[in-house]
């Protein structure tokens, strides 16, 4: 997958009317163009179907069955008309198709009109019966076929949805730096409902369409070769027309694709911070802002519907042309004897017959586009390959049990900044059961130790230990299950105060009761009624920030990690929760290693080791009294939160 740098005019057109730079941005992120020709995005779209193989041959032989169904009334019109104007059993030599639908058309005769002789008007009776079941039988397996399909078509979006979303929350914590909410909510969700439609819709009657045509050219080809070439010599001319507008739509598409995702995200952010905006009074403002967005959408659709508008009547042309030479050379044939007039009948009706698949087709080349489009989309997010898994040389046995901790001469710069280092060879350690404390002024480096601990991050230099062994060399999994984060925005699932505790593993009550006692959370549970089964709010909004903390306290120690990290858990909590906080958090470290990144330096006075870091490097390290004896930088931060 590749990004083009230069904007088309139409690309042009949408960040005038926008005026978004954001929008610019996400044009050139998000405008995926596949290396892949569509053929090759269709076939490994297609590939998804493997896993329902059995489903699939019934769709496909249903949808055969279809197609031979749908060329049988307007032969037997024709063969009826021949036998009629000349005399029974006249046309053909009774073989083939035509002796199988005289037999059947005989047989129905001497069953519905048994003891008569068939007559032209008995025989014009039975092949109207004849014609009305096979319209019949086509509309039942035109039926279910339909719903075979559009079953199929839901469990390959399942497969595609499921295979999206699992490879998204097994990417690195780069990723969702560069990938916004709003785009990554598009990637699993509307395009791939975009695929739903295409493969209910557009997949159903595209294939039965294809082989409808297919066997109408052979049945053509054993009527009569020139009139068949006749309509076959059009086909180049519709190939040429829908590349076209594959050129013109595709582009256009792409670029709508990325104003839904500016969209998505705008709504998410202004939703989300709804009361800022009320409270600054600027709804009109941001009202604008979406209008203008909405302006951009308009803006990129006019493009490719412009496209389509002019597809149609082309092909509506080229199918008026084709009827016109059938009719024509059919009308020369029939005088010199080389065709009958049923067998002209025949084409006429083939001719419209004809057109009508393929008209389906165009209608839905431009779901067609659209699917393409979110095929080249999705697969963009499946072939990006993440930068955090599990070593090839890892050793899948390791589990952490200490909680020993290391770092050796650690040097790191985030992927997007490489050359900007957040940490400068800095060291240190703690054995099992200590505190270890980190200070410093925003931007010194602390998070980024805990990043690296629980590994979302690799470090640039140096080495990060647990029990000894580089955490590299542990199944990634086990190593976060060796490690509980309490961070500072704690996420609060809508769902029961249980789910948000266990995350929706199978945890008894008495352990879910116990982490929440440990950090004093029971006291707020228990003021609801229903206890851990009552239901929360979306992001926990009937919650204060203090009762959010200590709900992801008890998260982290439901699974009783030997590593605890606190990064800034105490920052957002007033005194009284602070009080709380602080008389369990003897209970919280007990028997693990605990990191604690602290603004309120009160809650770490009983630290086993203090790290004051500034730029990226330890520029002291001690106990609460030695480093307050110092009087350096800790000191002076120390001063400055007494003085708050």
């Amino acid at each position: 997958m590749s990004t083009k740098s230069t904007l088309s005019k139409t690309e042009q057109a949408v960040l005038d009317a926008a005026n978004d730079p954001i929008l610019k941005k996400m044009l050139e992120q998000e405008r995926i163009e596949s290396e892949e020709v569509d053929i090759s995005l269709l076939f490994r779209l297609l590939s998804y179907l493997k896993s329902h193989r059995g489903l699939t041959s019934l769709c496909f032989g249903l949808s055969l069955i279809e197609a031979l169904l749908m060329t049988m009334p307007a032969y037997a019109i024709g063969l009826a008309v021949d036998i009629v104007r000349s005399g029974a059993g006249s046309r053909g030599t009774g073989r083939g198709l035509d002796g199988i639908l005289d037999g059947a058309a005989t047989a129905i005769g001497g069953l519905v009109f048994s003891g008569q002789a068939l007559d032209a008007r008995t025989l014009i009776m039975s092949y109207g019966i004849l014609i009305l079941s096979l319209w019949t039988g086509r509309w039942v397996v035109a039926t279910t076929t339909t719903y075979c399909v559009r079953m199929l078509g839901q469990r390959i979006v399942h497969d595609l949805r499921m295979d999206v979303y699992n490879h998204i929350i097994a990417m690195d914590m780069g990723y969702f730096h560069k990938n916004p909410v709003g785009r990554l909510v598009n990637r699993t969700a509307f395009d791939t409902n975009t695929l739903s439609e295409f493969f209910s819709d557009a997949l159903a009657q595209g294939t039965r369409d294809i082989l409808f045509v297919l066997v109408l050219i052979v049945v053509m080809l054993t009527l009569d070769v020139p009139l068949a070439l006749v309509l076959l010599g059009t086909f180049p001319l519709l190939i040429i027309s829908g590349d076209v507008y594959r050129r013109v739509a595709r582009p256009a598409m792409r670029t709508t694709s990325a104003v839904v995702s500016r969209m998505n995200s705008w709504l998410a952010e202004n939703i989300a911070g709804m009361r800022e905006n009320q409270l600054y009074k600027v709804e009109p403002k941001r009202s604008g802002e979406f209008g203008a967005l909405t302006d951009a959408h308009q803006h990129s659709v006019k493009r490719w519907i412009q496209a389509w508008g002019l597809l149609r009547p082309v092909m509506m042309g080229f199918c008026a042309i084709a009827t016109a030479m059938v009719l024509w050379l059919g009308y020369e044939r029939v005088l010199t004897g080389a065709v009958t007039v049923g067998v002209l009948l025949t084409f006429l009706r083939y001719t419209t017959r004809l057109w009508v698949p393929i008209r389906n087709l165009a209608e839905k080349f431009s779901l067609i586009q659209t699917a393409l489009t979110a095929t080249e989309r999705i697969f963009d997010v499946l072939d990006t390959p993440t930068q955090m898994k599990t070593s090839e040389d890892a050793d899948l046995t390791l589990d952490v049990e200490r909680g020993d901790i290391a770092f050796e001469q650690v040097r790191f710069g985030y992927p997007a900044k490489p050359d900007e280092e957040v940490l400068r060879g800095i060291s240190w350690s703690a054995a099992k059961g200590e505190m270890i404390a980190l200070v410093g002024d925003t931007g010194a480096g602390k998070s980024t130790i805990a990043h690296l601990l629980s590994r979302f991050y690799d470090v640039t230099e140096g080495t990060v230990r647990i029990d000894g062994r580089d955490v590299r060399e542990y199944d990634l999994g086990k190593l976060r299950e060796g490690i509980a984060i309490v961070p500072q925005d704690v996420v609060i699932f809508a769902g029961t105060v249980r789910d948000n505790i266990t995350l929706g593993l199978e945890v008894s009550d008495d352990v879910v009761w116990e982490a929440a006692r440990a950090v004093c959370a029971d006291r707020f549970i228990d003021r609801f009624e229903d206890g851990l089964e009552h239901i929360m709010d979306e992001g926990g909004r009937t919650l204060s920030a203090g009762e959010r903390q200590l709900l992801s306290f008890a998260r982290a120690l439901v699974f009783n990690p030997p590593v605890l990290i606190l990064d800034e858990a105490t920052a957002n909590v007033d005194t009284e929760t602070e009080n709380m906080i602080q008389e369990a958090l003897a209970r919280l470290t007990q028997g693990r290693t605990s990191v604690v990144i602290a603004h309120r330096l009160s809650t770490i006075r009983e630290a086993d080791q203090i790290l004051v870091l500034r730029h990226g490097e330890i520029i002291e390290r001690g106990r609460h009294e030695e480093l307050l004896e110092q009087g350096g930088e800790y000191a002076r931060l120390y001063e400055l939160h007494m003085s708050d």
